[in-house]
């Protein structure tokens, strides 16, 4: 592996880690998940835009029909995103980014019944190994009925997370099959990006529309937007990272996947510690070894 390489994926699962850093830090900002999340993805789409501005805008002049589809996707996109948001704030970094890595499984899953893919030993332990990363990741001991409803959360938005991240992961899998091709790919995923911005645009200010019934609005402010375009730049140069090592030659896609999703894990765990504090039971440790050794099996 090349010198350049490894720092492409270093870069690429430091800036994937700090995604979750900055979600985590929405709440100690008294950020609105919404707001932050619609300037986050209008920042992405506007980087990836102008970064190969001669292209996308030679692309754009026949790019009408990938609307809807680029519609539907980012609608995807900010609902998982929202999401990931609440799950770091509720249930910690660590285990957010367990959930997010191991629904992997899923598009494994959807490429072998859409795909034909392989089905391998090796594959069908790593799932095991994925679901059970899950479930000690989320695992935990409630005593008293005032803890039951913090359990409860740490439990099901992982588990709405780890689905819905495969989803997201099984759209791009398909879009990269049947809609990307040449010069659009670029353009595409800027569309992702825009159509997910428009999306919380529009549900940011649909009080215009029913302002009988929301009377408790709040409007986007300083502090929601700044911290929104921080996570749409970390998110932009996250992928460009990872489309950069994808790119380089001779580079096993299988091999970055592994250990850029084994770094993001580590990262993120590591920030977990360091900046938040988090603890770590017997069982959240078990389940960030079984999750490192599921994401290695499954990206071979």
């Amino acid at each position: 592996m090349s010198t350049t390489l490894a720092i492409e994926i270093v870069l690429a699962s430091a800036f994937s880690a700090s995604l979750y850093v900055v979600l985590r830090y929405f709440s100690v900002w008294r950020v609105d998940n919404l707001h932050g999340l619609t300037a986050n993805y209008i920042t992405a789409a506007t980087l990836s835009f102008c970064w190969n501005f001669s292209n996308n805008m030679n692309a754009a002049q026949t790019a009408a029909w990938m609307i809807p589809y680029a519609a539907g996707i980012g609608l995807l996109f900010i609902g998982v995103f929202y999401i990931a948001a609440l799950t770091t704030q509720k249930a910690g970094i660590t285990i957010t980014s367990i959930a997010g890595k191991m629904s992997m499984i899923i598009p494994i899953c959807a490429g072998i019944i859409l795909f034909n893919d392989k089905v391998t030993t090796a594959r069908i332990i790593g799932m095991i190994l994925a679901l059970l990363a899950v479930l000690l990741s989320t695992y935990s001991k409630n005593k008293g009925a005032s803890q039951q409803k913090i359990g409860a959360g740490t439990v099901i938005l992982p588990i709405m997370l780890f689905i819905g991240s495969g989803m997201v992961d099984t759209s791009i899998k398909l879009s990269e099959h049947f809609l990307m091709e040449g010069e659009g790919d670029q353009l595409f995923v800027s569309m992702l990006f825009g159509s997910a911005g428009l999306i919380g645009t529009l549900l940011t200010f649909r009080g215009f529309l029913f302002r009988r019934f929301e009377q408790n609005r709040v409007w986007p402010n300083r502090r929601s937007i700044s911290a929104g375009v921080l996570l749409g730049i970390l998110n932009f140069f996250s992928l460009l990272f990872l489309i950069n090592a994808l790119a380089s030659p001779g580079a096993e896609s299988s091999l970055i996947f592994a250990i850029t999703n084994v770094l993001v894990v580590l990262f993120s765990t590591a920030s977990g510690l360091l900046l938040f504090h988090e603890k770590l039971s017997r069982t959240k440790i078990a389940g960030l070894l079984v999750a490192i050794i599921s994401i290695v099996i499954l990206s071979r």
